[in-house]
């Protein structure tokens, strides 16, 4: 019995060895974790997907999409989206930034407001002409309206177009 019992732990630690040998032999795993609103957290962004949605590993472990709270980018296709998406890279690409949960959207993402050195990213994107102000899930962004407003009226961006289409319309 005794040998039994020895032989029966001997195989568990092996396997729980295996399985933390498999996880780490590539340097990191890659599962999903679940985040809730209301959680705040460091990361590294990993990939710009867009201009508007990012994929993290939290310095905790784990990666997260990141949906930004408030702002709407243009798409892919549509004029100024490939100049969002580098803008973006250029500002969070590769950094540390902190993710403040505000929901989690439809599609199961983290919707997000992230800051980098200091700064609101979706401010930043708005401000320079290469995001819209989501109002429709932020009517309380008043610093938002206030960046649009003026990258409308100094034709920054998407807004030197004559009538730029919202992403909300042209998907």
């Amino acid at each position: 019995m005794h040998n039994a019992l020895r032989r029966s732990a001997g195989i568990f630690l092996g396997a729980l060895l295996f399985a933390f040998a498999a996880t780490s032999a590539s340097g990191q795993a890659q599962e999903d974790v679940l985040v809730e609103p209301g959680q705040t957290f460091t990361a590294r962004v990993l990939e710009v997907t867009d201009g508007d949605t990012y994929d993290v590993r939290r310095s905790l472990g784990g990666e997260v999409t990141i949906r930004l709270h408030g702002v709407d980018a243009p798409e892919s296709a549509q004029p100024y989206g490939r100049a969002a998406t580098r803008a973006a890279r250029r500002y969070v690409g590769g950094k540390d930034v902190r993710v403040a949960v505000e929901e989690i959207g439809r599609y199961g993402r983290a919707v997000a407001r992230v800051e980098v050195q200091g700064g609101d990213l979706g401010a930043m994107l708005i401000r320079d002409g290469l995001a819209w102000h989501y109002r429709e899930y932020a009517p309380n962004e008043t610093g938002y309206r206030r960046l649009q407003r003026q990258a409308r009226n100094a034709k920054r961006g998407l807004w030197s177009q004559s009538n730029p289409v919202p992403p909300w319309e042209w998907r």
